[in-house]
């Protein structure tokens, strides 16, 4: 749990600290995600019967602000609609690398907040169910948008 809890305030500060420091900040995002994305992975959860007061709404355009601003160099992608079926004529869609961080930046930002403020058993669940329907496929995508974008 202590490795989650450590990956998730760093991704977060990617977000929300505007003085951020990093050697290579693009290098340290991806490890930080890959990490996340193994935590995930190895997550077990059950639901947390207890009825929670819901964390207040975030800030989008702030936390994207922030991201625009440690990686400027980031843009937009395309990528194939349902790219596991093998179409000749695939639908190819536009993407955005700094949404795709800023939407994972912002979950984390929820899961961070559960964890502090409700429970561990909450802050995972909601953990495992927003990476499932929802930043896993920013995360791969980011992955696959800087792998591309390295070569």
């Amino acid at each position: 749990m202590s490795k989650l809890k450590e990956l998730i305030d760093r991704i977060v500060e990617f977000g929300t600290n505007e003085k951020i420091e990093s050697e290579n900040k693009t290098l340290e995002i991806k490890r930080l995600l890959v990490g996340i994305y193994t935590e995930y992975l190895k997550v077990e959860t059950e639901f947390d019967e207890t009825d929670y007061e819901e964390p207040l709404r975030l800030d989008y355009d702030g936390i994207r602000s922030i991201v625009t601003e440690h990686f400027p160099d980031f843009g937009w992608y395309h990528s194939a609609w349902e790219s596991h079926k093998i179409n000749e004529d695939a639908d190819l869609v536009t993407e955005d690398s700094i949404d795709d961080l800023t939407d994972i930046i912002k979950d984390l930002i929820e899961v961070q907040w559960r964890l502090e403020n409700n429970s561990e058993k909450d802050g995972l669940y909601q953990f495992e169910f927003l990476m499932k329907h929802h930043s896993e496929q920013h995360l791969v995508n980011l992955l696959k948008y800087l792998k591309d974008k390295d070569e």
